[in-house]
Parts: C-alpha cells; sequence; structure tokens
C-alpha cells in the first residue's frame, strides 16, 4: 500500500468517525471532519481540486456548525424562552454531556427549557409546548448537521479520485 493510500485510507476512517459525530455527540464530528481533510490536503497537496474542495468542505462545516447552534435557539426564542433562560438550557446542556453519555446535551437543554417555562408561566403544558419545539429544533438541526458532514465527506471523495 503506497503512502498516498494509506492516508486517503485513514483520513477516510477518521472522517467516518466524524460523520457518526454529527449524530451522537460523543466528538464534534463537523470538525472532525474538517481537520481530517486538513490533514489529507497537508499530507497529498492541496493542489487546484484539492483548495476548491477545501473551501467546499470549510462552507459545509460553517453551515452545518451554524445550524445546529441556530435552530435550537431561533426556537427557543419564538417560543418565549427568555435569554437567560436559554443560558440555563445551555449550561444543563453542558453538565448534561458530562452525567448521562451520549444523550446527556439534548436532555439537558430540554430540561433547561422545560423548567424555566414551566416556572415562568407556570404552567407545565406551556412548558412542554416550549421544550417539544425545543427538541423538534434539535432533531432538525442534527439532520443538518449530518446532511453537512456527508456532504464533506462526499466532497473530499471527489477530491480523492480526481486530485
Amino acid at each position: 500500500m503506497s503512502g498516498d493510500t494509506a492516508l486517503a485510507v485513514l483520513v477516510g476512517v477518521v472522517m467516518v468517525v466524524g460523520l457518526a459525530g454529527t449524530v451522537l455527540p460523543i466528538l464534534p464530528g463537523i470538525p472532525v471532519i474538517w481537520g481530517a481533510a486538513l490533514i489529507y490536503g497537508l499530507g497529498s497537496g492541496f493542489g487546484v481540486v484539492g483548495w476548491v474542495a477545501t473551501a467546499t468542505i470549510s462552507l459545509a462545516a460553517v453551515g452545518g456548525m451554524g445550524a445546529s447552534a441556530y435552530l435550537p435557539q431561533r426556537t427557543a426564542t419564538a417560543t418565549g424562552v427568555p435569554w437567560w433562560g436559554q443560558v440555563i438550557a445551555a449550561v444543563l446542556a453542558v453538565i448534561g454531556l458530562f452525567v448521562i453519555p451520549i444523550a446527556g446535551a439534548p436532555v439537558g437543554f430540554a430540561a433547561g427549557i422545560l423548567v424555566t417555562m414551566t416556572v415562568l408561566r407556570r404552567d407545565l403544558r406551556e412548558g412542554w409546548q416550549a421544550t417539544s419545539a425545543a427538541i423538534r429544533s434539535m432533531l432538525l438541526a442534527s439532520v443538518v448537521q449530518f446532511s453537512s458532514g456527508l456532504l464533506m465527506v462526499v466532497v473530499w471523495l471527489a477530491w480523492v479520485l480526481l486530485g
């Protein structure tokens, strides 16, 4: 196996792990995929195809990461969650990441929204409505992030085949 082939196989494996990270919040999937593409370019040389692929991969990374942060925040704001409630939800998401493996961040975020809105409105039903909207937006954000990661991997594969 040549050095370029070994590098491509190694980068491909890392990208598959990164793609799994876009769905399972164990590791930051999009940055892992982007970093693997960068390592491939540094190891094999960029060339014209590589620079175009790297720019496309970078745009997809920014879009995917931006959507994963923006969509739940926008929904929380639209359902009336105040900024301090969103901060509480974010803090509980970080705590949840360490307390409950894999599912802790979304569970913590949803719990923060539920507690904030239930206390604020003094109505569990309104708290649950805001929470269910936040959960749907987190699922949409995961789909967008996975799609962005998949696009990044496909662009990298095209780079490998064309480069």
